[in-house]
């Protein structure tokens, strides 16, 4: 059997497509800060536009938009149920062009999925998600509010950018840097999990209210570490509540609730503080009172969740 080798004057989209659809992953080029590639502004009808200087790739085939800004249309609304389209950058094996889509949503469901077809099954269709546009019933003005970006980023080195809360696709192995979050996450296929990370000295956010003389949280290897100090300024912890003081930082969300025995020093009793995926939370027994501007001290340990 001859060998073969390609690109040569008669290189084929599939050839193509597995050379450099191996080697370069799917998405933005630049950075999640970056303005989102899609946006609204209220003004059209039912208009969203894609900024110009941009710039992407799919499945190995380039694509920009250097000129000016695109305007895209979103169909009418009048069924009765808010409706949400997908925006994507679409491959079509068939013509050798990557443009950017609207993918139409049913009305009263979520937003439709992006079609991944693999070159080898012989597909022709492959889409990344861009945004997701939400569409009132009746909606003939789209604000700024009504899009959701869900874009991944591709850096100089080829290596996958994103946040956590837009990801790129699962694929065994496939490897990112979530920039909110500072840690480095693997697919399995099914789950992220956390490869390597270190956010560094990080703290809670207290809500209105509530004061820290001591607040300090550090993720690594997954692992969150809290210690932390509470002060409620403006009203007593009352006897058997549980009572929210503080969000967490992005990242540091746990797997399960986790609470710990925790000291009031000035009554020298024992309250508990607890974290959820809602927050953190000062826990008082029956017949406890924990008095305004009393510390309550203490730390806790989680996984945090993918």
């Amino acid at each position: 059997m001859a060998e073969s080798s390609y690109p040569n004057p008669g290189v084929t989209e599939a050839q193509h497509e597995r050379l450099l659809g191996r080697a370069l992953p799917s998405g933005l080029l630049g950075h999640p800060d970056d303005q989102p590639l899609v946006y609204a502004d209220g003004t059209g009808t039912r208009e969203i536009r894609i900024r110009a200087s941009r710039q992407g790739a799919v499945e190995g085939y380039g694509w920009a938009n250097d000129a000016a800004v695109i305007t895209k249309t979103l169909a009418a609304n009048t069924s009765g149920s808010t409706r949400v389209d997908l925006v994507v950058l679409r491959l079509n094996r068939s013509t050798w062009t990557v443009t950017v889509q609207i993918v139409q949503g049913t009305p009263g469901a979520g937003a439709p999925a992006a079609t991944r077809t693999p070159a080898t099954g012989g597909g022709t269709i492959y889409e990344i998600e861009l945004a997701t546009v939400t569409v009132a019933n009746n909606a003939t003005t789209l604000a700024g509010s009504t899009v959701t970006d869900k874009a991944w980023y591709l850096n100089e080195d080829g290596q996958i950018l994103c946040e956590s809360d837009r990801r790129p696709p699962h694929h065994p192995g496939r490897s990112a840097f979530e920039t909110d979050t500072g840690r480095w996450i693997l697919s399995d296929g099914t789950v992220w999990r956390n490869a390597v990370d270190d956010s560094g000295l990080l703290a809670v956010s207290m809500l209105s209210g509530f004061g820290a003389t001591e607040n300090t949280l550090q993720r690594r290897g997954g692992v969150c570490v809290l210690n932390i100090k509470v002060q409620r300024t403006n009203a007593a912890f009352p006897a058997g509540s549980t009572t929210k003081v503080a969000n967490l930082p992005a990242g540091c969300t746990p797997t399960f609730p986790v609470q710990s025995a925790v000291m009031w020093w000035s009554g020298a009793q024992v309250a508990g503080l607890r974290v959820t995926s809602s927050g953190l939370y000062v826990v008082t027994p029956a017949g406890v009172t924990v008095a305004e501007d009393r510390t309550v001290d203490g730390s806790l340990v989680w996984h945090a969740a993918s």
